[in-house]
């Protein structure tokens, strides 16, 4: 019979506690964790599944509905960027036990396609690649960047997530060099906060994390 101490979470067939070398006396069947464990997955999945059927039904019936009585506009549009950015919100960033980093990644990317959605619908001047979508990107990067700093430990973790952000920071430029964006100030502002972002990675890390930057872009 296992013994279980609720001090440090563990289970021990001693009666003692090898960490906090407390006295135990509760006492816990060996398999009585995992089928708990499985539980909270299986809800979790549910979820996740009901959130995924939802979804597709909101978006599929607003097209119905769009399609059988006015095809001139298609103003299911501005169903489709809320429902889909939702789902992700809702199956990644909150039911999800992806990293950190990976969620940041997700929601600027989620929010940036449901705001160019619905830019695109109002046919609108392109509001959202002009300004939203840099300053998503640039507000993006700070986040993470406050996480590693408060963090520090945690730098190796991030390193990927930071030199996703920092190229990020240079794809508003890329839409005005192509022309999909006409104003510049904003793009500028988000390429150069990312090139200063990737300065102070280098400047300020360890050698081997100078090594792992210097690698990842092949200078």
């Amino acid at each position: 019979m296992q013994h279980y101490c609720a001090n440090c979470k563990t289970y021990t067939k001693q009666q003692y506690c090898p960490l906090c070398k407390q006295k135990l006396s509760e006492k816990a069947d060996s398999n009585e964790y995992y089928p708990v464990y499985e539980t909270k997955i299986q809800r979790r999945r549910f979820a996740q599944r009901l959130t995924l059927f939802i979804a597709i039904f909101a978006i599929s019936t607003s097209l119905l509905i769009n399609l059988l009585t006015d095809t001139n506009k298609f103003w299911f549009l501005y169903v489709l960027g809320p429902v889909l950015y939702g789902l992700l919100f809702i199956n990644h960033t909150i039911l999800s036990k992806a990293h950190t980093g990976s969620k940041v990644i997700f929601q600027v990317i989620a929010l940036s396609v449901m705001l160019f959605i619905l830019d695109a619908a109002s046919g609108g001047p392109g509001w959202s690649i002009h300004y939203v979508i840099p300053f998503l990107v640039t507000l993006a990067t700070l986040l993470v960047t406050i996480i590693v700093l408060r963090k520090p430990m945690k730098w190796r973790e991030y390193i990927g997530y930071m030199t996703t952000m920092v190229i990020l920071g240079f794809l508003p430029v890329i839409l005005f060099l192509s022309s999909w964006s006409t104003v510049l100030w904003p793009s500028a502002a988000t390429a150069l906060y990312a090139l200063l972002t990737l300065i102070g990675m280098i400047l300020f890390s360890e050698k081997t994390m100078k090594n792992e930057i210097v690698r990842r872009f092949h200078f």
